[in-house]
């Protein structure tokens, strides 16, 4: 069950610890709902645009997911810097360097070599501005409610999936993937830069707040060596991944299920809701119930919803309802592991303890994301990914039961 928040209802602990932190609160919704994890839920409107204007195969294009063998180990190192210098200098940096990610692959005429070039780079300077820093921010701003904190600041990304596609299916279809890219690259520099500069705290004045961990933080050997740790990185990786890789070709999916093309750029956006609404739902619960149990239901329904669309031609019913199920999915992972870290072990090693759950993360999307192109190009159809995806939210749901039971203390 939840702690006990000095007889106040969880409703006015929420309302306090927004009043006392609502800059980088708001800071950490908008920016992180933006910036370079946004690309993950729009991905997928670029796949038809490229293949048209290129000549590219759906596989060809989905390669550069693999890069992530390589620019997943930057997660460590960011989480390290992070913990070392604060968040405000790695995470601003890490915003300039997407933008100009974006306005690069804007800049692409046609060569496939300059695209793995261009996205390579995207990828790597991205990582600086995921869950690594933006949770972070969170969990050192919010105390009692930090379960609903991380949900809110989840359900932004996810509210950001459903409604930019529907701004940017439009530009696409007017200016291009250069159109697209760039607004894309403009909402990163002109919004989210600004609020992470002016409204987050430097560590030094995190340190004044007493809101910063104390002491250094553990090398990502040191934390790999934990059981707890590598269990929950296994958790992380099979519940995020499938997501992932659906999410990069959830329009074509839809239209080889039956759907015709609004309705599956619908699709896109009705998983961002779900998303939103799962992640609202499990910050809520982890805040008063065992989070593993919570994280265990919202993985068995995604694994359920991925076995509804194995049909030929699925009713459109049918295929929303499970894109709801995987929707909560999606929408659980990041808060409910940004959670779990914090309440495990505590802010020491907290960006560190992220970035080695995010470079498993990586190294399974590198896999994922490019084998389900690859897979389509194969068997022509998206069922056999399907069934992974849903073997894996089946074995998510026990990992995260094997964290076992809370610290007796309260880690620093």
């Amino acid at each position: 069950m939840g702690e006990a928040h000095d007889g106040r209802s969880h409703g006015a602990m929420v309302v306090h610890e927004w009043r006392q932190a609502w800059r980088p609160g708001l800071a950490a919704l908008i920016g992180g709902s933006i910036s370079y994890s946004l690309y993950a839920a729009v991905s997928s409107l670029f796949v038809e645009p490229l293949q048209a204007q290129f000549g590219w195969s759906r596989g060809q294009i989905a390669l550069v997911h693999s890069f992530g063998l390589v620019t997943a180990f930057a997660a460590p190192v960011v989480g390290a810097l992070t913990d070392r210098f604060g968040v405000r200098p790695v995470l601003s940096t890490g915003l300039v360097l997407t933008a100009i990610g974006y306005g690069l692959l804007a800049l692409m005429r046609g060569s496939l070599d300059y695209y793995y070039a261009a996205y390579f780079f995207f990828s790597l300077v991205g990582m600086s501005t995921t869950g690594i820093t933006f949770t972070r921010i969170l969990s050192g701003a919010f105390h009692h409610t930090r379960g609903t904190a991380l949900a809110i600041g989840r359900s932004g990304l996810a509210i950001a999936g459903a409604l930019v596609p529907m701004a940017l299916f439009p530009v696409i279809s007017h200016y291009g993937t250069a159109g697209g890219f760039l607004l894309l690259g403009s909402l990163v520099l002109v919004v989210a830069l600004p609020l992470v500069w002016f409204w987050v705290p430097t560590k030094a004045q995190e340190r004044v707040g007493a809101t910063a961990a104390h002491g250094l933080a553990d090398s990502w050997r040191v934390l790999l060596a934990q059981p707890k740790v590598r269990i929950l990185t296994a958790a992380a990786v099979l519940n995020y991944v499938p997501v992932v890789s659906l999410m990069s070709q959830m329009k074509p999916l839809a239209v080889s299920k039956g759907l015709e093309a609004s309705m599956a750029v619908a699709a896109v956006s009705t998983l961002g809701l779900a998303a939103a609404a799962g992640a609202l739902l499990s910050g809520l619960l982890v805040d008063r119930f065992w989070a593993p149990a919570v994280a265990f239901v919202l993985n068995a329904l995604p694994a359920v919803g991925c076995l509804f669309l194995l049909q030929d031609h699925v009713p459109p019913v049918m295929f929303y309802g499970a894109i709801l199920l995987i929707g909560l999915g999606q929408g659980a992972e990041i808060d409910i592991v940004a959670f779990m870290i914090a309440r495990y072990f505590g802010l020491r090693s907290y960006a560190s303890i992220y970035g080695v759950s995010t470079l498993g993360i990586a190294l399974g999307v590198a896999f994922g994301a490019s084998m389900i192109g690859k897979g389509y190009d194969i068997f022509g159809n998206y069922n056999f990914a399907l069934m992974a995806a849903s073997a894996s939210f089946a074995l998510a749901a026990c990992c995260y039961l094997a964290m076992g039971r809370y610290p007796e203390r309260q880690p620093d």
